[in-house]
Formats: structure tokens, sequence, C-alpha cells
């Protein structure tokens, strides 16, 4: 018998009247007007459903297996905006998601809302994470040879590499020169300040992972020139400050044992020590007193894993994590025994001494690091760097009595963030 038209009339208006809630508490859409036409959707949706289900029985007598079927095809049909997405940014694609739209801008009707929210949906339904990884395992058991995502690229070789995007590098192809004057800019302001100060100050420029490896890179951007090059010839030209570039120095080294890890984009251990090698024989030159830390002092062990701070555990490496691969193919890319030191010495490094004051750099506020070391030269140095700094720090301490060491992964390098912990 079918359902009488004043009880459909009235389920439909409840499932509406359900339906603009749950809109309304997964959009938090305030717009009167979207909820008015959402509601209007709804009520002619829900009514056409209810006469539908109604004929199941009267008119063409199905039975309940397909009613069944047909609820569960509709609750399907939810699954994708049960849990939208609120994050800002992608972690793993390393860019920002598609934001919110509205159906009316300005009080005018905005023409793109279609193209708007399929993008804001597309960006954010459930589960839409695990269909990523999905198809990036899929596309690297596939294609043996070379698989990516938007910020990781895979190599037959067993190589994971950022994209150069997430340096920040391609950023030199627009606004160039604005970019570069402000590079030289701010490294001009340290360097008139530590003139007047007697202060040295050493620019140390870590090569690009890209130039480390002996085979062409099938990703037409890595295989660009390294831009590096451009970056220092500018500073050179601009800047009176002294610059080290170790790259010919690491090329070497490489032949040996890697200085760039397979499924990490920092420098291994051995990578750092050539780095803190040059830039210690440059100070030398200003500072004779300042001890270089010999390698054959240091006790030397493999690890095919990944350690990319001079204290932190192992792990399979940031590359490999954002790759959104399983752990398993970690025993298959991590078959490279990297080189790591012990230093016998490291009980006399004291490492809870407070030297300079904590600063509030981009929006971390911390000190990151600070030494002191009996046996160094009885002078102080700061360092302010990246995370590739980390590494570093696993050898600079031991040269001098005292070590400060800054985190600015943000290239602020401002000199009006630091003046006071300089002046400590």
């Amino acid at each position: 018998m079918r359902i009488k038209i004043r009880k459909r009339i009235i389920i439909s208006f409840l499932l509406t009247i359900l339906s603009t809630v749950l809109f309304a508490i997964i959009i938090r859409n305030e717009n009167l007007l979207i909820l008015l036409s959402v509601l209007i959707i709804s009520f002619l949706f829900f009514y056409k459903i209810t006469d539908y289900i109604a004929d199941f029985k009267s008119v063409k007598n199905y039975s309940k297996i397909d009613i069944i079927f047909l609820v569960i095809f509709f609750i399907l049909l939810f699954i994708p905006i049960s849990n939208i997405d609120k994050s800002e940014k992608s972690t793993n694609e390393n860019r920002n998601l598609s934001k919110k739209t509205t159906l009316f801008k300005n009080k005018n009707l905005n023409l793109n809302f279609g193209q708007e929210f399929n993008n804001y949906f597309n960006d954010r339904f459930t589960f839409r994470n695990n269909l990523i990884k999905l198809n990036i395992i899929l596309n690297c058991t596939i294609n043996q040879n070379y698989c990516s995502n938007r910020r990781v690229t895979y190599y037959k070789k067993e190589n994971l590499l950022y994209r150069e995007g997430y340096y920040g590098l391609p950023e030199i192809t627009k606004d160039k020169e604005e970019i570069l004057a402000y590079f030289a800019k701010n490294l001009n302001e340290f360097q008139k300040y530590c003139n007047k100060k007697n202060i040295k100050l050493y620019l140390l420029v870590v090569p690009r992972q890209a130039e480390f490896f002996d085979y062409k890179l099938k990703d037409t951007q890595l295989n660009k020139p390294d831009q590096a090059e451009e970056i220092l010839n500018y500073l050179y030209k601009n800047t009176k400050t002294i610059i080290i570039y170790p790259k010919q120095e690491m090329l070497e080294a490489n032949k040996e044992t890697p200085v760039y890890f397979k499924t990490d984009h920092h420098w291994t251990k051995k990578g750092a020590y050539v780095g803190y090698c040059a830039l210690i024989k440059k100070i030398q030159k200003d500072f004779f007193d300042v001890p270089l830390l010999k390698e054959d002092s240091l006790i030397k062990y493999y690890d095919n894993r990944v350690s990319e701070h001079w204290n932190k555990s192992f792990n399979n490496g940031q590359s490999f994590k954002h790759l959104g691969l399983p752990t398993k193919y970690a025993r298959k890319i991590l078959d490279t025994p990297y080189l790591y030191y012990k230093n016998p010495n490291k009980e006399k490094l004291q490492t809870d001494v407070k030297l300079a004051p904590i600063l509030k750099i981009g929006y971390i506020k911390k000190q990151d690091n600070q030494f002191y070391y009996p046996d160094g030269a009885n002078r102080k140095i700061m360092i302010i760097g990246n995370s590739f700094a980390a590494n570093l720090v696993e050898f600079l301490p031991y040269s001098f009595k005292y070590t400060v060491r800054y985190y600015d992964n943000y290239r602020h390098m401002k000199f009006s963030i630091y003046k006071d912990a300089i002046e400590t």
C-alpha cells in the first residue's frame, strides 16, 4: 500500500531538516541563502526518494533486499563527507589545500562556486590520504624505475629525494632580483655590526643533494643546473662576507662514502664533517688557536638507518616518510651503510649550560643547543642555521669552549632577531 501523501511530506520534511543540520555542521556555512538552497533541494530529493520507496511494494513489487540495497547505496554516498579534512596544508603533498567557498561573494552570485567547491571537496573528502597512499604504492609497484608524488621523487637506484621546491630554490626564478637583494641586505646588516664589534662572520652554504648522484636524473626539474651557484655569485659581488661552499670537498668524500642520505634530504655525518672541516680551516686563518677535531680521533661505525640530528635516534628518513610507502619498503631501500662517529670525549661536553637568551624565531620560541667544552679554544661561536646545522653540531662544539646554536628554518636571518643574543 502506498504511503499517504501527508506521511511522505512529513518524512521528507524531517529528513530535509536533518540533512540541513548535518550540512551546516560539516560545512559550517552561515550564509542563509545557501542554507535555503539546500533546504529546497533536500526537500525535493527526499520527497522523491520516499515516493520511490513506496513504489517498491505497491507498483514494482520489489523485494526487501532491493530496498536494503538502495538504502545502503545512499548511505555510502554520505561517507566522503563524513569527516571533511579541516587542515590548511597537506604535509605529505607540501601544499595548501583549497579553501571553503561560498555561493555568494560581495553580495553577488559566485559564478565559480561549482569549480571552487569541487576543488575544496576533492582536497578534503574522507579517506583521501589513504587513496593517495594506495595510488603511490601501485605506481611504485608497477613502475619499478621511477615514481613520485608532489613532494618526493623515488628512483630505481633506491634514492628518495625531495623535489627542489621543498628547499625553496625555485623562488629564485621569480622576483629574482628582489629575493637576492633581500639575502644580501640581511648579510650586510650582520656584516656591518660584526665589523664594529670585531666579530668574524662566516657563511657556510651546503650544496644541494642532487649534485651527488652519479647518473642523470629523470626529473627535469631536479636535472637543472645548481641554482646555488647563481645565489653565491650574487653574494660574492654584493657582500663582503666570507663564504664557504664545500662542494668539491664533498664530491671527493662521496667517492668513499655517501655524503647524503638516500631516504632523507639531510647530509650524512660524513657530509657534515666535511663541511665542518672546510669551515674550521677558514676560521683558522683568522684564529689559529681553534683546533680541528681530527677524524681519526673518533670511533667509526656504520648503520643503514638515518640519523639527521646530532643526538636524535635512528629512523627511516623524512623523504621515505613523506613518500607515503609502508614501512616494509624500508627493508629494500635502506641498503646503504652510512658512516657514523662516536666521540670518546663526549662526556666532557656540557649540554645544559645557559650562554644566550631564548629567542622567538618564526613561530618557534626555544633555544636549540648551548654547549661548553673545556678543551676547546677559549672563544664563543654562534651558529644560526636550519636542520643541516644539527649534524654540524656533532663536531663544532669540540673546537670552542662556548657554542650557541639557534635554529632558523624560515630564512629570516635578520640581524635584529639575534642582536641581543650576540651581545650576551
